[in-house]
């Protein structure tokens, strides 16, 4: 982690910003680039034990004993903070905490879309061409992101098969399911479909643990919440279906997340425990 922004007008806040080590850097480049295989949950402790803040875990021992299940999580990121260091500390706590389960199969997004047609022609074939390295390095599944391109259907279809493949086969598998991050970090409605690729999941037998993943006075905090079952609700139709489970999964997240983070899901989470919000108590210490 190096150096300090000012954040807002009047008296400076100092916010951590945290960048890759350059050795690593270049060492973690190369190996990419040539397909060589890397341990995620060796990266991710490598990398989080020189940070400053030290980044901090709630509730590890809600971790379940026994893979395979399913990692759930917002897409909290900011300026100087990827979205990859909250996946990096989900990682490094199950790599700490349950190293007996092996590694994490994250599924992530195989390229970045834009709508001016300069970056969609320039860099998403370049996001593509990266991430699917990174992947192989990782053991991830690669998915085309939501909304849905009529031309990426197969692709996302053999992207849902690899998943229950690997989860079948006993592996951890982890996802946000917002896909992207809110103005704020706030959270924010999955696109339509994420549901039903989550009860897929879940109707192959593999429970939901839920993780928020939030900043707390400097400091990066991975809070673990109860592990849950998703079920089909008969009679609701698929879009109906998709909606249900998607609610169901960023309230759980969020409740494990301050109530400045709550965002789109603010009346849910209050109407299912009004307490959540109150008070300075509401989110660990």
């Amino acid at each position: 982690m190096r150096g300090f922004f000012g954040a807002g007008g009047g008296a400076r806040t100092k916010v951590a910003w945290y960048a890759l080590p350059p050795v690593f850097t270049l060492v973690w480049c190369w190996d990419v680039l040539r397909g060589r295989r890397r341990s995620f949950g060796a990266d991710a402790i490598k990398l989080l034990r020189v940070l400053r803040p030290q980044p901090a875990v709630e509730n590890a021992d809600l971790i379940p004993l026994e893979s395979p299940f399913v990692v759930v999580t917002n897409h909290y990121c900011r300026q100087g903070l990827g979205v990859w260091w909250s996946i990096l500390l989900i990682g490094q706590a199950l790599a700490r905490w349950r190293p007996r389960l092996g590694e994490m199969r994250w599924v992530m997004t195989n390229q970045w879309t834009y709508q001016d047609p300069i970056r969609s022609r320039l860099v998403t074939p370049l996001t593509r061409w990266l991430f699917h390295r990174i992947a192989r390095s990782y053991g991830f599944v690669p998915m085309p992101p939501m909304p849905p391109n009529p031309s990426h259907v197969e692709e996302r279809a053999q992207a849902v098969r690899r998943a229950l493949s690997l989860a079948q086969g006993g592996a951890i598998i982890g996802l946000a399911p917002e896909g992207r991050e809110g103005s704020d970090s706030s959270l924010i409605d999955p696109p339509v479909g994420a549901g039903r690729f989550l009860l897929l999941l879940a109707k192959a037998g593999l429970p939901m643990l839920p993780v928020g993943v939030a900043e707390k006075n400097g400091t990066l905090i991975a809070s673990f919440g109860e592990p849950f079952t998703l079920k089909s609700q008969p009679g609701l139709e698929k879009s109906q279906q998709d909606r249900r489970v998607c609610e169901t999964v960023m309230v759980a997240i969020g409740k494990l997340l301050p109530p400045e983070l709550w965002g789109v899901y603010r009346g849910q989470i209050d109407a299912e425990d009004p307490l959540l919000g109150k008070g300075e108590d509401s989110w660990p210490d």
